[in-house]
């Protein structure tokens, strides 16, 4: 979605996110060029308060990453209570079968599209909510990237190297080549530094012990 030129898509884009107290945080072009500037990347939430957003040039493509500065609370260490929704094969039965027996004759009968709408959304709000409710759940506050070590964090720093240098200069089709292989080269990297983490995980070293014998 364009969101620096108005059109009717946009408008309806935004009145949903209105009507479910969403916002668009991002303001600013994302991708800038000698001929024209876009803006399709965005950050919705549901607040807008003690927020902004900074675009900062990274060197990895032609779009800016934008950074979202907010105020939160101080989070704490260990387990942290969370609302979360669960997702089941016996929810979604109930989900279509309320749906399915619902009597849907107040959206045909209205002469007011947007009225028709409103009561489709409070409705299907309704049974989303009824099936999948959402639920303390407990949540380790632990876990971290710790598959970034510093054989990944040295070629990410070359890598971030060339791809500034490459938005900066003409470079030739072999030095062109070399940046994309190893680009391919470093996502092999982070793929294997994410599995030996996960079977560390999964699979602890098993501790050896010893036998005396008299």
């Amino acid at each position: 979605m364009y969101f620096l030129q108005q059109n009717s898509k946009l408008v309806d884009l935004q009145n949903l996110l209105a009507m479910n107290n969403l916002t668009n945080l991002v303001q600013s072009p994302k991708r800038i060029s000698n001929r024209s500037v876009s803006s399709i990347d965005v950050i919705i939430s549901n607040t807008d308060k003690e927020t902004f957003t900074v675009n900062q040039k990274l060197g990895y493509s032609d779009h800016l990453t934008q950074l979202l500065y907010l105020k939160s609370k101080i989070q704490m260490e260990g387990p942290i209570t969370k609302y979360k929704r669960h997702f089941t094969v016996k929810n979604f039965e109930q989900f279509q079968y309320s749906l399915h027996k619902e009597n849907w004759n107040d959206l045909t009968t209205s002469d007011e599209p947007n009225m028709s709408f409103n009561i489709f959304m409070d409705t299907f709000r309704y049974y989303f909510n009824t099936a999948f409710p959402l639920k303390f759940t407990h949540t380790n506050n632990s876990a971290k990237n710790t598959w970034i070590t510093k054989g990944v964090i040295i070629p990410r720093n070359k890598l971030r190297l060339l791809y500034h240098i490459k938005s900066s200069i003409k470079l030739s089709v072999k030095f062109l080549k070399y940046i994309q292989t190893y680009q391919k080269i470093y996502r092999k990297v982070i793929t294997e530094a994410k599995k030996a983490r996960q079977i560390k995980l999964y699979y602890p070293p098993q501790i050896k012990t010893k036998c005396y014998g008299n």
